[in-house]
């Protein structure tokens, strides 16, 4: 009688947490008088499939189990867990000289035991990867290399209608992938998009260096026409015409004292000293004397009332308490008529 708990012939020495390649865990040949204890000879999560003398198949999925092994030549364990699977693959774009980097996650577990041992699949991620870039290849190759979101969309919805993967080992098979450019790709690609933002950037500083610059023109010609206003109307003595402006433009009232200030200055200062010129063409010295200093007083109190906004008053000799010196107002005697007159 064979002993079940013998060495098996084929042990992966695999566990729940290992990362299998082939779903087999275990295979036993049996004897003719081989004894099968009920339930405890094999992990409860594992299907038996038993192998029998016409080479046909029995399988026992969890928690069923062969009762005796006489009918049996064979028995294979089948992990039927789920096990995940990532795996980088290349796929060719519409351009020889570029290819997709494919990332594809997986999930796969055995759903028909007995159609994995038949199909005598031995290496599960080799039998998808190659079903799967089989498949894609020429899904892959009606984009170019800078479509790699369009491509993967692609993949996406021709797996929605695609043969089922793994569907001839008995499996089940979920699966996405992830489409880029290849390395040297992305590399031009972020060395293009650097250029255009520093191009971006330039025409930006650019622009912003045009915007000051017209800023600035704006300045001096509003500048200079505020400085035309400001001559015209000083040059005018624009009384009215200021008090006017003023009340609209309070803002201005000083460059508007200060200009007007400074220009009357100018005009009574030249205006005395033409008349200095004038008073001191004739006559005798002792004589014009007196004159001179009422003529220039008066100027210099008229111009003075002129300066701070006051209208020109009347004529000195109206004004009470004013008396009219000696001689003022009448020509002085020639020397020759004094003569006479002696």
């Amino acid at each position: 009688m064979a002993d079940f708990f013998q060495r098996p012939d084929w042990d992966q020495q695999a566990h729940r947490d290992s990362d299998l390649i082939d779903a087999v865990v275990t295979v036993r040949q049996l004897g003719r008088w081989s004894v099968l204890p009920p339930r405890a000879h094999s992990r409860i999560d594992y299907a038996l499939v038993c192998v029998t003398a016409k080479g046909t198949y029995d399988a026992y999925l969890p928690p069923r189990r062969p009762v005796t092994a006489r009918r049996y030549t064979g028995m294979y364990e089948v992990d039927t867990g789920v096990h995940p699977l990532r795996a980088e693959l290349r796929l060719p774009s519409s351009d020889d000289a570029h290819e997709f980097e494919v990332t594809v996650l997986l999930d796969w577990q055995v759903t028909d035991p007995t159609q994995y041992v038949r199909s005598g699949c031995r290496d599960v991620p080799r039998l998808l990867i190659g079903e799967l870039e089989h498949a894609a290849r020429p899904v892959a190759r009606r984009f170019s290399i800078a479509d790699s979101a369009a491509a993967e969309s692609a993949l996406l919805t021709w797996w929605e209608g695609a043969e089922v993967l793994g569907e001839s080992a008995g499996l089940h098979v979920t699966w996405t992938v992830q489409v880029r450019r290849d390395a040297d790709n992305i590399e031009h690609a972020r060395r293009l998009q650097a250029i255009r933002h520093a191009t971006a950037e330039d025409v930006l500083i650019q622009e912003q260096a045009m915007a000051r610059a017209r800023h600035a023109l704006e300045l001096q010609r509003f500048d200079a026409q505020r400085l035309d206003f400001y001559q015209r109307h000083l040059a005018q003595g624009g009384v009215q015409a200021w008090a006017l402006h003023l009340a609209g433009h309070p803002e201005d009232t000083r460059p508007v004292l200060d200009g007007m200030q400074d220009h009357e200055l100018k005009l009574i200062q030249a205006q005395i000293n033409l008349i200095k010129e004038l008073l001191g063409g004739s006559g005798e010295a002792h004589e014009l004397e007196g004159p001179k200093r009422i003529v220039l007083q008066m100027i210099s109190d008229f111009f003075t009332q002129r300066l701070s906004g006051f209208p020109a008053g009347p004529p000195p000799d109206a004004l009470p308490g004013w008396e009219r010196p000696s001689g003022y107002g009448h020509a002085p005697t020639p020397p020759d008529a004094k003569g006479e007159q002696g």
